[in-house]
């Protein structure tokens, strides 16, 4: 029995509903890498907890999640202001999210690979770091014009992602009951796109810039006071992400444990495969590719595109701040809107895949009316556009990223016994490269000019994910372990 303090009294509910006392572990136990040992005892006879201190771990990792989000998408609802201010083309900013995504892309496995031979903890950690770095060069590069620094920032800001995208099902899995597990998945995960919600409101705001098409087209009469002031605005939003980052570092050098004392499902406590085997069992799952590119295919596109709304809506007539606003609603509507869908999906778990589909297919038609009104095929009139532009795009994303973290749980399911950290590695490193390939078509100089092309895209990628879903078979692996137990007696384990 491991050493402990009176005062280090944890009040614990295990699965059954009865309320025990556990005298938990002291914090430096807690913080080792000291797994699970249940060899004296077998599986049916452990009484699984869950902890209180499980919301501030769910919140820590929000906050580190948020943090990289809002670096990520600080420059594309400022595209136009940096475009005046510094004279960084259209194609310049597209490339950053691009460089994000190459940077997830090399370093996705690596960084995996050390939290499943560590633990979250360590993972986090590095991760945390480097988006103080992604904040620090940036304030660096922009009075002195290094812009190499910009994309060396964005590139760490993709290495952080590895952990914040892939990480919100291990978390949820190591210390959240099965009752709750979709719903904390579902806030890990959407804290990133409350992050890049954030970002559409605060970059505009913070930087003061209501730059409109006018502007632009005439950006190189304007007055130098003018651009100074564009240019201070932008250095107070880089000021603004770099402190979110620092504050959620320190939370979690602070207090971050790897695992609580004691499990908190009886899927938790079942053996993973090793790295290597659980690739190599990735690879040859044929229905977990059928869902990873139906779920990845439109996601990839759709959030490659909705920060680039300043550029998708210019031929509407819609200014930046506005395509600010319409990118905050429509993020900050799919966070609350998977939360609730998650706490649906809690209690009905195995309609997980009818979800899906239906959430696809209603974002099909969304994105279908959004191309006709762009292309003129339909007419909205020029006063009712704005108003007609946040209900489709607020529907369609809450349509496609509500439905992430529904997609985190069905991929984990038809992967176990694989490691949930590598299931949603492969998962989001897939959705990453979608993304990057959508930045990288700003390379051809006629698309760059025309951007038509990227509602349309969204179009035919929504369109392929209901006939992949249909041919993807269910499985249950995880949720059939828990209710194979609940039948079974167990007992209360105390440190």
């Amino acid at each position: 029995m491991d050493k402990v303090s009176q005062s280090q009294v944890d009040e614990v509910t295990p699965l059954n509903g009865n309320k025990v006392i556990n005298y938990s572990e002291t914090v430096e136990s807690v913080q080792s890498d000291q797994k699970y040992d249940i060899s004296s005892s077998s599986e049916e006879n452990i009484q699984f907890k869950f902890y209180k201190r499980r919301w501030w771990i769910l919140f820590a990792f929000c906050m580190a999640s948020l943090s990289q989000s809002i670096l990520w998408n600080t420059w594309s609802p400022l595209l136009d202001a940096v475009l005046i201010a510094y004279k960084w083309p259209d194609s310049f900013v597209a490339m950053l999210p691009a460089a994000s995504d190459l940077g997830y892309v090399i370093f996705a496995f690596p960084l995996m690979y050390v939290v499943e031979t560590s633990n979250l903890r360590h993972g986090l950690i590095i991760a945390s770091s480097l988006l103080v770095f992604c904040g620090a060069g940036w304030l660096i590069s922009l009075p002195t014009g290094q812009t190499w620094l910009i994309a060396v920032g964005a590139a760490l800001n993709g290495i952080t992602a590895c952990i914040t995208m892939a990480g919100p099902p291990l978390l949820s899995v190591t210390w959240f009951p099965m009752s709750e597990r979709t719903t904390a998945t579902a806030i890990a995960a959407m804290s990133g796109y409350a992050g890049s919600g954030v970002a559409f409101l605060t970059s505009p705001y913070i930087s003061g810039a209501n730059v409109t098409a006018k502007d632009v087209e005439n950006r190189n009469s304007l007055s130098e006071e003018f651009v100074g002031e564009l240019q201070t605005g932008i250095q107070n939003v880089v000021y603004f992400g770099a402190a979110i980052a620092t504050v959620s570092f320190l939370m979690i050098v602070i207090y971050f444990p790897p695992r609580p004392p004691t499990p908190p499902s009886r899927s938790q406590t079942r053996e993973r495969e090793d790295f290597w085997s659980g690739i190599k069992h990735l690879l040859q799952n044929g229905h977990f590719w059928l869902l990873n590119i139906a779920f990845n295919l439109p996601n990839g596109t759709f959030n490659a595109w909705i920060p680039l709304c300043s550029v998708n809506f210019r031929s509407l007539g819609v200014d930046e701040v506005t395509a600010g606003w319409v990118g905050f609603t429509s993020m900050i509507s799919s966070v609350i809107g998977s939360v609730v869908m998650s706490a649906v999906i809690d209690r009905m778990k195995r309609r997980m895949k009818l979800s899906c589909i239906i959430l696809g297919t209603l974002s099909l038609v969304i994105l279908a009316i959004l191309v006709c009104i762009q292309e003129h095929y339909i007419y909205v009139p020029k006063e009712a556009v704005t108003a007609v532009v946040y209900v489709l795009c607020i529907s369609a994303s809450l349509c496609i990223n509500g439905a992430i973290p529904i997609y985190y749980e069905m991929g984990c399911e038809l992967a176990f016994p694989v490691h949930e950290g590598l299931t949603c590695s492969l998962l989001t490193l897939t959705n990453n490269l979608f993304g990057m390939m959508f930045f990288l078509i700003f390379l051809v100089p006629s698309l760059a000019a025309n951007t038509e092309w990227m509602t349309w895209v969204c179009v035919g990628t929504c369109g392929l994910t209901t006939p992949l879903l249909l041919f993807m078979k269910e499985r249950f692996s995880r949720l059939d372990i828990e209710d194979s137990g609940r039948s079974s007696p167990s007992v209360t384990i105390e440190t």
